[in-house]
């Protein structure tokens, strides 16, 4: 089951991440845009991608998990992952000099299994337990 979610998880993040790489490339290579601000506009293309296609494809859209309460978990994922990311990239970028192109692969890779674990375990998961206490 596992292995299942993470398939389709994967084919989640393929499409997050070519609307992603797709805006990088076209605000870096044929807009001229800063490598930083190119790198944090994309990440919001490829997040709304991501939540979209995850809550139906990944996780099943649960009924028992409000899309309300789901997009609040989303966003606070998010915003730890867009820092993350932001972080990671000028680590990478600007301490360790490496080209953007790789920079944001390496940055992308270590969002995309973050991410996947934090999804699994808090985002669409439906917590009965835990629900139960606040009643």
């Amino acid at each position: 089951r596992l292995l299942g979610r993470f398939g389709r998880y994967g084919s989640v993040a393929l499409l997050s991440a070519c609307g992603d790489w797709a805006t990088f490339a076209l605000l870096v290579s044929l807009l001229g845009v800063d490598h930083l601000i190119s790198l944090m506009t994309a990440r919001v293309v490829g997040g709304m991608l991501s939540f979209a296609g995850n809550r139906h494809w990944t996780w099943g859209a649960r009924r028992q998990i409000a899309i309300t309460q789901q997009g609040r978990r989303f966003l606070l994922l998010y915003g730890f992952s867009y820092l993350l990311s932001v972080a990671l990239f000028c680590l990478l970028t600007r301490v360790l000099r490496l080209p953007p192109y790789p920079a944001k692969l390496i940055t992308d890779t270590v969002c995309f299994v973050v991410n996947f674990v934090v999804m699994n375990h808090y985002v669409f998961h439906a917590r009965r337990g835990l629900s139960r206490l606040r009643r």
